[in-house]
């Protein structure tokens, strides 16, 4: 007589563990913090102005030769842009 399979659990994860999105979300929030003690409201804008040009240009170069190091790149210059935004819009700036 063949054995009858056992189901499997779905995965929880443990109590009080917060998504990774929760996590990146608090992360970029104290980048922005932290821009904030650094910049006035109109050099952030400076400030998101240039890393905007930044992330565009990765973005192309990775596009232009895609790898490991291009893809990296384009993603902290996302990153930062985001963190600057997120800092505009704390500050009471427009975005």
């Amino acid at each position: 007589m063949a054995r009858r399979q056992q189901r499997r659990r779905a995965f929880r994860p443990p109590r009080g563990a917060t998504p990774d999105t929760t996590r990146e979300q608090a992360a970029v929030e104290a980048g922005a913090r932290r821009l904030l003690s650094i910049h006035d409201p109109r050099s952030l804008e400076s400030l998101a102005q240039d890393l905007r040009q930044l992330r565009d240009a990765a973005d192309r170069q990775a596009a232009l030769q895609p790898s490991a190091d291009a893809l990296r790149a384009y993603r902290i210059a996302a990153r930062e842009l985001t963190e600057a935004e997120t800092a505009i819009v704390l500050s009471g700036g427009q975005h």
